[in-house]
């Protein structure tokens, strides 16, 4: 049981608290450089990545966790506070946005362009991170740090190295770079017709597809086959299974 000055100390008006309720916002996440992560498996997930905690904070009525760094205890109403989830779990933790490697153009990856909605882009990370993918590029998208984009990952975009360009930049980083390969829903080859190789796949928003741009320095075109009739899938789930075929048939 905290005692009262403990209690007040982590009232919903506390300051730690209410510096990290902006991190909800793009412009807190900016300013102070972190972002929130919520939940235990989502944050263990970005502990084994290698991620150190800035804040660590537990519900006061939840069992500590024995391998995690020291955390502090929180009220359930500082809890609830922080918390966009209808039911808050009662761990949450803010780390610092990290600072992406160099780019390695030649051993390619994953690049999203114009994928707007945050629940799509968390499952292309998490896909991904799951499948060995370390580096990302993505360009007019939303925010990897934000608190969507960060459930649908399950906290593993911490294992990838995610680059933000502009998208001048993203073309002049990738200019001569291995093949880029534009996921398209018509069109293009099908996985197994490409060779086996280290490549760029592109992946674009529902609602526009690939900036034109960035299409035209696409020197490869695949389309995913579906002799079931439907149109198209949308941004995550095609994007997930070319991740897939394309990483499968990697040498």
């Amino acid at each position: 049981m905290l005692d009262l000055a403990v209690q007040h100390l982590l009232s919903p008006a506390n300051p730690l608290i209410k510096r990290l309720v902006h991190l909800h916002d793009a412009r807190g996440r900016r300013e102070q450089g972190l972002f929130l992560v919520e939940g235990r498996r989502a944050i263990d997930e970005c502990l084994t990545a290698g991620l150190t905690p800035a804040h660590l904070l537990v519900r006061d009525d939840c069992p500590p966790v024995a391998s995690w760094p020291a955390a502090t205890l929180v009220s359930a109403r500082a809890m609830e506070r922080l918390s966009q989830a209808s039911s808050p779990s009662g761990f949450l933790a803010a780390f610092a946005i990290p600072s992406a490697p160099a780019l390695r153009p030649d051993e390619g990856g994953l690049i999203l362009a114009a994928v707007a909605d945050p629940g799509n882009l968390g499952t292309l990370l998490r896909t991904a991170a799951a499948l060995g993918i370390r580096q990302a590029v993505l360009i007019g998208t939303a925010d990897p740090w934000g608190p969507k984009s960060v459930q649908s990952s399950a906290g593993a975009m911490a294992r990838v190295a995610i680059h933000t360009p502009e998208l001048p930049a993203a073309l002049q980083a990738l200019a001569g770079a291995t093949p880029l390969c534009a996921l398209l829903p018509r069109g293009g080859l099908a996985p197994d017709e490409l060779v086996p190789r280290a490549r760029w796949l592109v992946v674009g928003g529902e609602a526009h597809g690939i900036p034109p741009e960035l299409l035209t320095q696409c020197r490869e075109q695949v389309t995913l086959p579906m002799p079931g009739g439907t149109e198209s899938l949308n941004a995550a789930i095609a994007g997930a299974i070319a991740c897939y075929l394309l990483m499968r048939a990697r040498p």
